[in-house]
This record gives C-alpha cells, structure tokens and sequence, in this order.
C-alpha cells in the first residue's frame, strides 16, 4: 500500500527563534511510527519522548493513528520538522527520501 504525504504550516513552537529555523508539519499515512523512530534514532543526538533532536534541527512525532481513505485503512503519523532555516531544504530531502514507498 503506498503512501499520502501532505505538507501543512502549522504548530509553530514559540521557543522557537523563526526568523533563523522553518517550523512544518507532514501529515504522513502508510508509514508506521516505528519506521520513523527508527531513523530518528540513529540521527538524533539527543531523545525525550516522541521528540528527536540534532545539530541545528528537532522532529516530533503524534501518536499513531488509523484513517480511513475510502474502503482503505492506512496508518497515519504527524511530523513536525523544525530545522535551521539555511539547512530546511536539505533536510526534507533526505528525510523523505527514506521515506519514500513504490506502489502497483
């Protein structure tokens, strides 16, 4: 089953210096929690929690979830991306990148 991704602007954290970091949430179904734990883990530096922190960048994580598309039933995960606003791009390339699902 393949993937649905769709990028929201939104729960901007106000700790957060905007005018140096991007704050965006990817409202991601087809991907368990675990595969987005996984990959945090071996990146971040530090772990609280569903939040996973690096140099320069912090992903958190919503609890998992079941939607329903139609008669289908995918599992559906935010990720909130908060990254150096000069890293942003790079960063939600690769991020997707090992994301990414081929469907038939």
């Amino acid at each position: 089953m393949s993937k649905i991704m769709t990028d929201v602007d939104g729960n901007k954290d106000k700790s957060l210096n905007h005018d140096q970091f991007t704050v965006k949430t990817l409202y991601m179904r087809g991907i368990p929690k675990w595969e987005f734990e996984r990959y945090l883990t071996h990146k971040a530096k530090t772990i609280d929690g569903n939040s996973y922190a690096g140099s320069d960048w912090q992903v958190s994580l919503s609890e998992e979830r079941q939607e329903s598309i139609g008669a289908c039933s995918l599992v559906a995960v935010d990720v909130t991306l908060k990254v150096r606003n000069d890293q942003f791009d790079d960063f939600l390339l690769t991020f997707r990148k090992n994301f990414l699902r081929g469907g038939g």
